[in-house]
């Protein structure tokens, strides 16, 4: 289904497992269609449906090894739990993965990455988690933007008063400690701090 003018779809990570995935392994109704079927890790991302510059979701089992796509999914950081609010359990586990390109000389990494979702069952009798026996997935894949250097030329340009530099009638500024509304999990660009950090260590590699 497409999306009206001036609609996103933007489900959290906990809405996208317990909303879409869970009813999808279950074969209930969707809140909405909104998310197609595809074999997300056989295909390019260029070749995806959607909008490029838009996060775009997709339904695939498992099983597949993107063998067909020029290129392969990589792993960056940890599984990530999925907690359901309320119940405070954990239904899912999020990964990221860089889309890394074949090259005749080496393998490249991309700016293409994308959350896989899955479901997780909670059996309170035997206090363990399994893996549901849905064979579903769901993706989420986006592009890393990058950083514009004319952006950070301008700001190196600005002048940076110092404590001798500012006027008197100014206060000092005081330190303060950062609240918990300020503090986000996911960046900008779709990867949190681990997974970002993972990606950094994996381009010096490479």
């Amino acid at each position: 289904m497409k999306m009206p003018i001036g609609f996103r779809f933007h489900p959290t990570d906990e809405e996208l497992v317990v909303h879409y995935l869970k009813r999808k392994a279950l074969s209930l109704p969707l809140p909405a269609s909104v998310i197609s079927e595809f074999d997300v890790l056989g295909t390019h991302p260029w070749s995806l449906p959607g909008e490029v510059n838009e996060k775009r979701y997709f339904f695939s089992s498992r099983g597949r090894d993107g063998g067909g796509s020029g290129g392969y999914w990589k792993p960056i950081g940890k599984e990530k739990p999925i907690i359901e609010t309320g119940s405070n359990e954990v239904v899912g586990m999020r990964r990221a993965l860089i889309f890394c390109g074949r090259k005749p000389s080496n393998h490249t990494n991309t700016r293409w990455f994308l959350h896989q979702y899955r479901l997780l069952h909670f059996n309170s009798t035997q206090m363990v988690k399994r893996e549901t026996d849905g064979d579903w997935l769901v993706f989420q894949v986006f592009q890393r933007k990058r950083k514009a250097r004319k952006h950070a030329a301008k700001m190196a340009t600005c002048i940076d008063f110092t404590a001798e530099d500012r006027p008197v009638f100014y206060p000092p500024p005081q330190p303060t400690s950062p609240s918990s509304s300020e503090i986000t999990e996911v960046s900008p660009n779709g990867l949190d701090e681990e997974e970002s950090s993972s990606f950094i260590t994996s381009c010096i590699r490479n």
